[in-house]
């Protein structure tokens, strides 16, 4: 299940508490002010553990980091809530280590000021609610977050302590107040938005993430916590570093963020008690502080920005793969929609094809003529396609039903419910069984996508999910799209051809009818044409030339007759052979004696070259057909040029050669010069059908021979049959006598 959408996300805590901050009911607004109340009284104590006497000055300022991530976590409209309670809780952690109450509301309000400026900033610039996935989002919380957000509380709070205070450096307080709340943002801040940030799940890692844990808390105890100079002192704190970079290329932000605060706080801690590398030298506490908080602010960089540049490549990569098998399976599903006619095999295929893939039910609705029939359907479950045949026979979708199939029919659009809640099942469902059903189905996610074709919506695919924390995503929709559309244009195109062999089919039977109705008079017709000669042959009187045109236009016209019926018998499979022993050099000369007057009239000069005898096993007449339909095509197409025929063997085979020097054949046409009614020229200036080549075709593929031709525009065309003088298969014709 889900090889087409985002990894299942694993931070389902992450993502509860997420939601549980930007909830605005009551009552979890109190609570979380509470929450909030606390942990920054509990993290404010925590950063004087970390001042460096005598100047009393905190490295990072801990709540800063918090808050930061507090606001970007939740909306802006219950940040006023949020600024009461971290003004009550600054004002009571100054009060208690006795500062004056004047300073403690200032500084109060100052606290206040980091996380609205920052998340101001910060807000405008990304979504309604800031997400920490990308290297633009460390540059971005770092600038705008910390770099920007803590000057206004900074200059409030460094001009309350010149004011109460007495400090006589608006500038350096300023500085140290300034540095204290942007490292915080910088530690605490990436540590917080990463623990509530749904993420790809990394199981069979917990051995490899505790010795971690183990090997760093121990390394940088080693590098920190020396009381004796080493003389590698200064490079000791840059062994910390491929450690924390592990941390973050095998456990991404949420490893980083991990493995840089025990850093920070082992460096932080043990260098404001005198210990440690940062502590043994002589500098003044000015410098070791600031040494310190270059090291955190460098450290905590590099390795956010390497997890996030770690993740874009993963991520990458993942979409790649993603791409790959969507491709895979639209292939796949192209297979299927091209394998077979039927339509019940394909679309059953089909559906199956998607509960394996991507759904745990499917079904394949498709109207023709008013009327919604179901093509296929499947469920991962088989003992649950019942539901699905229960859900078709009482409630079959249609344009007037609220289901999400009866959307789509109506609107052509396609429906996407990421999560199916008791509302929307309400909303979609057309009474209370329906309901049932569906739920019996254990649908948490569906979507309908329209089959449409040509503009128009033919059928509709729905897809349903059953699997806990599983939601149709946007990137699965469109696939499910591009899926129904590949599945429209298959039943489209079945349907075009379904309609097209219907058409042929009429055609072959009117042109079969007519072709016999014309064959009676047309009979007739030569019946009394050959009365009126043999009367004038035995008066003596001349022979009209009119009756001699009328015997041409009635022979020609019984041979386009005879053309059709073959026509109609080929396509049908009613073209019979009487196969005997033929003469082929015989029957050349037989035809081409007939065709003299043609000949003649044409001014085409004939010359034959035939061995004397040649026989094979062959239909007479459709033999004679063959050559009659070549040589008079030579004749109309040879513009009063010679013609050669020859008549010869060939690797065993008979072969005839019909060769004119006439206009020639387009070479475009050349490919098609066999197919039905295909003319080489245009029909106004040469009458015919267009089927003597593919009746000759037939008649020799059905002798079991083969033919082609060969053509140069303006020079004339060469048509070579062969056959072989065994004849053809047995199943290919009925043997004659003897």
């Amino acid at each position: 299940m889900g090889t087409f959408s985002a990894d299942y996300e694993s931070g389902v805590l992450a993502g509860g508490l997420r939601r549980w901050l930007m909830s605005v009911q009551p009552a979890r607004t109190v609570l979380a002010c509470v929450v909030l109340f606390l942990a920054h009284l509990g993290l404010s104590e925590a950063s004087y553990l970390f001042v460096f006497p005598p100047a009393n000055n905190a490295v990072f300022w801990l709540p800063s980091g918090l808050t930061m991530a507090w606001f970007l976590r939740t909306t802006p409209a219950q940040w006023s809530a949020w600024l009461f309670v971290i003004f009550l809780a600054e004002v009571l952690v100054v009060l208690l280590h006795g500062q004056p109450p004047g300073l403690a509301i200032a500084w109060g309000a100052a606290a206040g000021l980091l996380p609205f400026t920052g998340a101001s900033f910060l807000r405008r610039q990304a979504h309604p609610v800031f997400v920490f996935r990308r290297p633009w989002d460390v540059v971005r919380l770092v600038f705008l977050g910390a770099v920007v957000g803590a000057l206004p509380g900074t200059l409030v709070a460094a001009a309350a302590s010149v004011a109460w205070l007495g400090e006589h450096s608006f500038w350096k307080v300023a500085v140290a107040w300034w540095s204290s709340d942007a490292l915080g943002v910088i530690l605490l801040c990436p540590l917080f938005l990463t623990w509530t940030e749904p993420e790809p799940s990394r199981s069979g890692r917990a051995a490899e993430a505790l010795s971690l844990l183990v090997i760093l808390t121990v390394g940088a105890y080693w590098v920190f916590a020396s009381v004796r100079p080493r003389e590698i002192e200064s490079a000791l704190p840059a062994l910390l570093f491929p450690l924390t970079a592990w941390a973050a290329i095998r456990f991404g932000p949420r490893g980083a963020t991990a493995a840089t605060v025990i850093v920070d706080f082992m460096a932080t801690l043990h260098t404001s008690q005198g210990r440690g590398p940062f502590a043994m030298s002589s500098a003044s506490v000015a410098a070791r502080v600031l040494t310190v908080q270059t090291y955190v602010a460098v450290l905590n960089l590099l390795i956010l920005l390497l997890a996030m540049v770690v993740v874009e490549e993963q991520k990458a990569r993942a979409a790649a793969e993603r791409a790959q098998q969507r491709m895979k399976f639209l292939a796949t599903a192209s297979e299927i929609l091209s394998e077979s006619l039927d339509f019940s095999t394909r679309f059953a295929a089909l559906a199956r094809l998607c509960v394996q893939s991507m759904a745990d039910w499917c079904v394949i609705d498709v109207g023709e003529g008013g009327v919604i029939r179901r093509l296929g359907g499947a469920h991962r479950d088989p003992s649950n396609e019942a539901l699905l045949r229960e859900l078709e026979e009482h409630y079959a979708a249609d344009a007037s039903s609220p289901q999400p199939a009866g959307r789509v029919l109506r609107t052509g659009k396609p429906v996407l419910l990421p999560l199916v809640t008791d509302e929307v099942l309400k909303a979609h469902a057309i009474d209370d069984e329906h309901a049932r059903l569906i739920r019996a189905l254990g649908t948490r996610s569906a979507m309908a996508v329209p089959l449409s074709v040509r503009g128009q919506t033919i059928g509709v695919l729905s897809l349903g999910c059953a699997t806990l924390g599983r939601q149709y995503s946007p990137a699965d929709l469109e696939l499910a799209t591009e899926l129904a559309r590949r599945a429209a244009i298959s039943i489209d195109n079945a349907r075009l051809y379904r309609d097209a062999q219907a058409a042929v089919r009429l055609r072959d039977e009117i042109l079969s009818i007519a072709s016999h109705e014309l064959n009676t008079p047309i009979a007739s017709l030569q019946l009394d044409v050959q009365t009126l000669k043999r009367g004038s042959a035995q008066s003596g009187d001349p022979l009209p030339p009119s009756l001699t045109r009328v015997e041409r236009q009635v022979k020609k016209l019984a041979r386009l007759i005879q053309e059709l019926l073959d026509v109609t018998r080929i396509t049908t499979g009613r073209l019979h052979l009487q196969i005997e022993d033929v003469d082929l050099p015989a029957v050349v000369r037989d035809v081409t004696e007939r065709f003299t007057e043609d000949l003649s009239r044409a001014a085409c000069p004939l010359t034959l070259h035939a061995e004397p005898a040649m026989v094979g096993r062959w239909d007479h007449i459709r033999l004679e057909q063959v050559v009659t339909n070549l040589v008079s095509n030579a004749i109309k197409f040879g513009s009063g040029r010679p013609i050669e025929i020859w008549v010869g063997e060939a690797d065993g085979m008979a072969r005839l050669t019909v060769r004119d020097h006439g206009i020639g054949i387009p070479p475009d046409r050349l490919p098609y010069i066999f197919e039905r009614f295909e003319r080489a020229v245009s029909s106004r200036a040469y009458a015919g059908l267009g089927l003597g080549l593919y009746i000759v075709r037939s008649i020799v593929e059905a002798l079991g021979g083969s033919i082609r031709v060969e053509s140069t525009l303006g020079s004339g065309t060469m048509f070579t049959v062969e056959l072989p003088r065994a004849g053809p298969p047995r199943s290919a014709g009925k043997e004659g006598e003897n």
